[in-house]
C-alpha cells in the first residue's frame, strides 16, 4: 500500500481540487465573457435588462387574463397597457416634479455640505473628521456638477432606451410563451415541466420584489412631502421624487437618497426639518416594513441581504444606475430557477448501455453519503425531478461537469469571434467594400440569372448589371449629396425650434447632439472623399466578378466537400443569398414608401424642407424600425417649429398611423417569409450593430442577423458531415446553377 501511494504523482486531494477548480475556472470565463459582451454593447444590454425586468413583473398579471379566457395576443396587450400607463404616468410625474429643480437640488446640497463642515469645525471636531467631510464634499460636488455633453448624450442613451424597452417589453409578453417553448424542446418532458414550473415561480417572485419595492418607494415619497410641506420648506415635490427613485434601490438608496434630502432640507429649511424629515422617513420604512411582514407579499418578494449587497455594487460597475434597478430583479429569477436547471444538467444519458462496466467518467447518483447507484440504473429518469445529486466516479458533480463542457468549448468560439472581430477592426478599408460587394451582388444576382436564361453571356450580364448599378449609385449620391449637405442645417435647427417651441429641453439638446454628430460625420465623409470613392469602386469591381465567377468559385470550393457535407454547404449559401437579395430589395422598397408619404404630407401641409427630408428618409429607412421611427419623428418637430397647429394635429396623426402601417402590413407584406426574423430580434440587433461598427453595423446587422438564423441549424450538419434531410434537400436544391464547365463555355 506504500509503495501505492508513493507511486501516486500528485495526492488524490490534490487532483480532486484541479478537477474541480478547471471547471469552476471555465465557468468562470465564460461568465465574464458573457459580462464583457454586454458591457461592449451597454445601451443594448441595458435595454435588454429593463424589458426582461418589466415583462417579468407584468407576465404573471398576462398569465392569470389568459386563465380567464382571454386571447394570448390580448392579454399581452391588456397587460402591457396596464403597465405602459403606470411607468409612462410615473416618468411624467418624475420629470415634472424633479427636473425643473434638479440645479436647485444640487445647490442645495452643496450648501448642505458646507453647513455641516462649519458646524463640525464650530463644535471643534478634529481634524480627522474635517478631512473625510472635505473629501466626502468634493466628491459630492465633482459627481453633481452637470456636464451639457454629458446630458445631451445620457438623453439620447435614455431615449433609445425607452424605444427600445417598450418595444421589446410588449414583444416578450406577446411571444415570450412562444420562445420559452421553443427553448425548452431539447430537454426531456419532466425537465420542461420542472423548469418550467421554477420559472413561473420566479416570475411571481419578481414581480412581488418589484410591487413590494414600489410600495415602500411610494411610502417613503409620500411621507417625505407631508413632512415638507408640514414644515413650509421649499422643493416639497423635488425631494419627494427623490426619495422615490431612492426607494427602487435597497439598502443603499435609502442612505443615498436620505444624505440628499437632508442636507438639501437643511441648507432651505434649517436643522429641525431636515432631522424631522430622516427621522419620519426612517420610522415610515420601519411601519411599512412591519405591515408587509403580515402579508404573502412580504414571503413572496423576500431577497437574501446579503444577494442585494453583491447585485448592487455588481449592477451599478456593469450598467451604471439603471443595473442596480435591473440586475437584482434578475438574480431573484435566476435564483427561483437555478434547482431545476442544475437538476436538468445533473441527469445521466438516457441512452448509455445498461450492461457497460464503470468507467474513468462513470457516472453514479448520490442520495446520501453511503448510498450510489451506477449510471444504468439512472438511465430511465423520473417523471418529475429528483432531489439525487448525480457524481461522477471522481465525485465531481455531473451539473458542474457539463456546465464546465460547455463552458471551455464556449471560450474556444468566443476567442475565434474574438480574432474575427479584431481581424476586421484592423482592417476597415478591405471589409466596408467586401462587405457592400456581397450584398450588391447578391442582390442583382436574379437579375444576371434571368439575363443568362434569356441567352445573354453572363460576363455581358454581369458588366450591364454592374454599369446601371454604378450609374444609379453615382446619381443617387450626388444628388443626396447636393439636397441634403445644404438642408441639413436647415433642418437640425428647425427641429430643434420645434422641441425648443413646447420648453421640451431635453429633446432639444437631444436633436443637437444628434446633429452635432450628423454634421461631423458628413464633414469627415466629406473631407475623406477619395477614399469613399475607393470603397465604392472597389465594392463595384468585387461585385462584378462575384456575378460573373461567383457561381463557379462556389462550386468548385462547395464541391471538394465529402457528400454530407457539400449538401448543408450549398444549401446554406443558396439561403444567405436569397436572403440577401429578398432584404436588400424589400428594404428599399419600404424606405421609398416612407420617404415618398413623409414627403408628401409636408407637401400637401405647404412645409418646407420636404425634399432632404425625403432623401434623409430614404437613407435611414435602411435600418428596420428606427429609421422610419426617427425620420419621421424629424418631420413632426419641423412641423412643430414652422407649421400651423392645425399642422401639428396632421403630421402628429400621421406619424402615428405610419408607423403603425409601416411595421405591421407594408414591412410584413414586402419582407414575407424570407426574412425570419422577429421584430425582437431586430431591435435587439440593431443597436448592437450601431455600438460596434457605426452606420455600416447598423445597416449590416440585420441581413447578417437573418442568414444566421436561416442557417444555424445547417452549420452543424455540415461539421458532423450529416446530410440533409429528404424534405429540405428538395426544398433547398440550388436552381438554375450551371456546372462550372457551361459557365465557362458561357463568358
Amino acid at each position: 500500500m506504500s509503495q501505492a501511494r508513493s507511486a501516486a504523482p500528485v495526492p488524490a486531494w490534490l487532483e480532486r481540487s484541479a478537477a474541480v477548480g478547471w471547471r469552476v475556472l471555465a465557468i468562470a470565463g465564460m461568465t465574464l465573457v458573457a459580462v464583457a459582451m454586454a458591457l461592449a454593447v451597454p445601451v443594448s444590454a441595458t435595454a435588454v435588462m429593463i424589458s426582461l425586468v418589466l415583462a417579468a413583473t407584468l407576465a404573471p398579471t398576462a398569465v392569470r387574463l389568459r386563465g380567464r379566457g382571454l386571447p394570448s395576443s390580448a392579454a399581452a396587450a391588456v397587460a402591457f397597457g396596464v403597465g405602459a400607463v403606470i411607468v409612462i404616468g410615473t416618468l411624467i410625474i418624475l420629470a415634472l416634479a424633479l427636473v425643473p429643480e434638479v440645479q436647485r437640488i444640487i445647490t442645495a446640497v452643496q450648501s448642505g455640505l458646507d453647513a455641516v463642515r462649519d458646524r463640525l469645525a464650530s463644535l471643534g471636531a478634529p481634524d480627522a473628521i474635517s478631512s473625510v467631510v472635505d473629501i466626502f464634499s468634493a466628491s459630492i460636488r465633482a459627481s453633481l456638477t452637470p456636464d451639457p455633453a454629458g446630458l445631451a448624450s445620457a438623453a439620447v442613451d435614455v431615449g433609445m432606451l425607452l424605444v427600445l424597452g417598450t418595444f421589446l417589453t410588449y414583444f416578450l409578453l406577446a411571444d415570450g410563451d412562444a420562445g420559452w417553448a421553443v427553448a425548452m424542446r431539447r430537454l426531456q418532458p419532466w425537465q420542461a415541466q420542472a423548469v418550467t414550473a421554477d420559472a413561473l415561480a420566479g416570475l411571481e417572485r419578481v414581480a412581488w420584489y418589484v410591487r413590494r419595492t414600489a410600495l415602500l418607494a411610494i411610502a417613503d415619497a409620500a411621507v417625505t412631502f407631508a413632512v415638507l410641506a408640514a414644515f413650509g420648506a421649499p422643493l416639497p415635490a423635488a425631494l419627494s421624487a427623490v426619495a422615490l427613485v431612492a426607494g427602487f434601490v435597497p439598502y443603499a438608496g435609502a442612505i443615498v437618497g436620505g444624505a440628499v434630502i437632508f442636507l438639501a432640507t437643511l441648507a432651505m429649511a434649517g436643522t429641525v426639518p431636515a432631522i424631522a424629515v430622516v427621522l419620519a422617513t426612517l420610522l415610515a420604512w420601519l411601519v411599512a416594513g412591519r405591515l408587509l411582514e403580515r402579508t404573502s407579499m412580504d414571503r413572496r418578494a423576500d431577497v437574501n441581504p446579503v444577494i442585494v449587497l453583491i447585485a448592487i455594487p455588481a449592477g451599478f460597475a456593469m450598467l451604471g444606475l439603471v443595473g442596480v434597478l435591473a440586475l437584482l430583479p434578475m438574480t431573484v429569477f435566476g435564483l427561483a430557477v437555478f434547482r431545476a436547471v442544475v437538476a436538468a444538467l445533473g441527469v445521466a444519458p438516457s441512452s448509455a448501455p445498461a450492461a457497460s462496466p464503470p468507467q474513468p467518467d462513470a457516472v453514479v447518483t448520490a442520495r446520501r453519503p453511503d448510498a450510489a447507484t451506477t449510471e444504468a440504473e439512472a438511465s430511465d429518469p423520473p417523471s418529475r425531478p429528483s432531489t439525487a445529486v448525480q457524481v461522477r466516479a471522481d465525485g465531481i458533480p455531473l451539473w458542474l461537469d457539463r456546465l464546465a463542457q460547455w463552458s471551455w468549448r464556449g471560450l474556444v468560439i468566443a476567442g475565434l469571434g474574438l480574432l474575427v472581430i479584431f481581424t476586421i477592426d484592423r482592417i476597415p478599408s478591405v471589409v466596408a467594400p467586401v462587405a457592400l460587394g456581397l450584398v450588391v451582388a447578391a442582390t442583382m444576382l436574379p437579375v444576371v440569372d434571368l439575363l443568362e436564361r434569356r441567352g445573354w453571356r453572363r460576363g455581358v450580364a454581369a458588366g450591364l448589371s454592374m454599369v446601371v448599378v454604378s450609374v444609379v449609385t453615382v446619381v443617387v449620391c450626388a444628388a443626396a449629396a447636393a439636397v441634403t449637405v445644404k438642408g441639413l442645417g436647415d433642418i437640425i435647427d428647425a427641429a430643434a425650434a420645434g422641441a425648443g417651441r413646447f420648453d421640451l429641453t431635453w429633446l432639444r439638446d437631444v436633436v443637437l447632439r444628434l446633429g452635432s454628430v450628423v454634421r461631423v460625420d458628413v464633414a469627415a465623409a466629406l473631407a475623406s472623399m477619395a477614399g469613399l470613392v475607393l470603397d465604392i469602386v472597389l465594392a463595384l469591381l468585387l461585385c462584378f466578378f462575384l456575378l460573373r465567377d461567383g457561381p463557379s468559385w462556389w462550386q468548385g470550393a462547395s464541391g471538394r466537400l465529402a457528400d454530407g457535407r457539400r449538401e448543408p454547404v450549398q444549401a446554406a449559401g443558396h439561403r444567405a443569398v436569397g436572403i440577401l437579395a429578398g432584404y436588400m430589395g424589400g428594404t428599399a422598397l419600404i424606405s421609398l414608401f416612407g420617404a415618398l408619404t413623409s414627403g408628401l404630407i409636408m407637401v400637401i401641409l405647404g412645409l418646407p424642407l420636404a425634399l432632404p427630408i425625403v432623401v434623409i428618409g430614404f437613407f435611414f429607412g435602411f435600418i428596420p424600425y428606427l429609421g422610419s421611427f426617427l425620420t419621421t419623428g424629424i418631420a413632426v418637430l419641423v412641423t412643430f417649429a414652422l407649421g400651423t397647429p392645425g399642422d401639428m394635429v396632421v403630421m402628429l396623426v400621421f406619424t402615428v398611423v405610419f408607423n403603425i402601417v409601416q411595421g405591421n402590413i407594408v414591412t410584413p407584406i414586402v419582407y414575407g417569409r424570407g426574412l425570419a426574423l422577429h421584430p425582437a430580434v431586430v431591435l435587439m440587433a440593431i443597436p448592437v450593430g450601431g455600438e460596434l461598427a457605426g452606420m455600416l453595423g447598423m445597416f449590416l446587422v440585420v441581413p447578417v442577423a437573418a442568414v444566421a438564423a436561416a442557417t444555424w441549424q445547417l452549420v452543424p450538419r455540415a461539421i458532423d458531415g450529416a446530410g440533409l434531410p429528404d424534405d429540405e434537400a428538395a426544398q433547398d436544391a440550388e436552381p438554375d446553377v450551371l456546372p462550372a464547365t457551361e459557365q465557362a463555355a458561357a463568358r
